[in-house]
């Protein structure tokens, strides 16, 4: 015989976890500000002076942050896309007696990248090792004369044919100041700067001459992050003592699972049963159930379904039957009212969220 007095807890078992952390695209172009973009190169041809002049950088840089919403903290940095331009450079010298050269260069592009991603960053101070990050001339000419105890040749270099890089040497940092904040994002301006160093020895017209180019790299952009909420139990478990607790677990031996302890705003080491279905009158037509819910409200929706045999599924009871509504609320309070009629006899479930 079926009793309409048969109580049983049925709860979800999928669980979400919560995120400290989310990843955010942001492409961050190159400023005009004195003391960065600016990155000298040095021509160091033999026995003749040392020449140098100063590319200013252009471009931008796409990367791959990992920011923490709560704490406005990067964990990482990944260059996906770095394309910069730099500016023409002209650089000359001589030597009585032994020589001279004069040599200027086109537009030069280079790429930015992060060869072995991802690239770490000290959450605390925004720092990062440059050397993580490579700086590559890939395209332009360096063209001109150098004249050696009184042979001169022609000088003329194609980075596209050999491309001369390295990778950076220092200190670099990400800095993020918050602009905005919805309920589901958070948005941020970013500025990195990272250290630029090449130090590479390229043969031309039988001369190995050593070039070098040392600068910082400022650049600046928008990103956002999407806000993932905590999930509401793994907050309440964590709370109260119980991390890595589960729904389905009965951390305190009662026969409640933790998450109908939660749903029903309950600490974990509150009693629930005076908050759980218990039999409240019968008439000639119907019966009824009282749920007592704390006074402080419950944490999570209850729905309330039925079925007149366990070996069918369940199905949601008529929000009419049960006073607050069908599912209950979350934050209800007081007394809740669940009403059966007494010819359709059964078995009823609460189940916490809304039934999944």
């Amino acid at each position: 015989m079926k009793s309409a007095g048969t109580l049983f807890l049925l709860l979800p078992i999928a669980l979400s976890l919560p995120l400290s952390s989310a990843p955010a695209t942001a492409t961050l172009a190159a400023v005009d500000e004195a003391g960065f973009n600016r990155i000298t190169i040095e021509f160091e041809p033999p026995l003749l002076p040392t020449g140098s002049d100063t590319s200013r950088l252009s471009g931008n840089l796409e990367v791959l942050l990992e920011i923490d919403p709560v704490t406005d903290q990067v964990s990482e940095m990944t260059i996906i896309n770095g394309n910069v331009q730099g500016s023409a450079i002209e650089m000359s010298g001589s030597t009585f007696f032994l020589g001279s050269y004069d040599l200027e260069s086109s537009t030069l592009d280079a790429t930015l990248a992060t060869p072995n991603p991802p690239g770490i960053v000290d959450p605390a101070t925004g720092e990062f090792d440059s050397a993580q990050h490579s700086f590559t001339v890939v395209s332009g000419d360096l063209s001109g004369e150098i004249t050696v105890v009184g042979s001169t040749s022609e000088i003329s270099f194609n980075f596209s044919d050999t491309p001369i890089g390295g990778t950076g040497i220092g200190t670099g940092t990400v800095a993020l100041t918050p602009t905005g904040t919805t309920p589901t994002s958070k948005t941020y301006n970013v500025e990195v700067l990272l250290p630029i160093a090449v130090n590479e020895v390229f043969e031309a017209e039988g001369f190995e001459i050593p070039i070098r180019a040392n600068g910082t790299a400022k650049l600046v952009g928008p990103a956002t992050v999407e806000i993932v909420p905590e999930d509401p139990f793994v907050a309440w478990a964590e709370q109260n003592g119980l991390a890595g607790a589960t729904q389905l677990g009965d951390a305190n031996s009662d026969g409640v699972p933790n998450g109908l302890q939660w749903a029903l705003g309950l600490d974990a080491s509150d009693n629930p049963f005076p908050h759980l279905l218990k039999s409240h009158r019968v008439t000639a037509a119907t019966v009824d159930y009282i749920l007592a819910l704390p006074d402080e409200g419950t944490a999570a929706p209850l729905t309330v379904v039925t079925t007149a045999d366990l070996e069918l599924p369940f199905s949601v009871l008529d929000t009419a039957w049960v006073s607050s509504g069908n599912p209950i609320p979350q934050g209800t309070s007081g007394s809740v009212i669940i009403t059966l009629l007494r010819e359709e006899r059964g078995f009823v479930q609460l189940v916490v969220d809304d039934g999944n």
